[in-house]
């Protein structure tokens, strides 16, 4: 799809309560990898909203980082997992 990227969503938060308003805003443009993981596919303005409303929480125990990934060679799936864990071989899990 043309103008559509995948990111990558990290976060490392220590309060309870903001990790589950950032869980909750995630759930809403992606799929978990990981317990602090997800991965979402968005266009430009997807990244933006989902950007914004994460920025609208403004979280004072830890951080939220954005990543673009860039799958200029094929994935790589290391280890035993189910087809239903991985989004279309998309997942590096390691």
């Amino acid at each position: 799809m043309r103008g559509v990227s995948d990111y990558a969503v990290v976060y490392d938060i220590t309060s309870d309560t903001e990790r589950g308003k950032v869980d909750k805003v995630l759930k809403g443009f992606g799929f978990r990898i990981q317990k602090s993981v997800f991965e979402c596919r968005l266009n430009k303005r997807g990244r933006n909203e989902l950007i914004d409303r994460l920025e609208k929480l403004h979280i004072k125990t830890g951080f939220i980082k954005v990543y673009r990934l860039e799958y200029s060679s094929k994935d790589t799936v290391i280890g035993q997992t189910k087809k239903a864990d991985i989004d279309d071989g998309h997942a590096f899990i390691i």
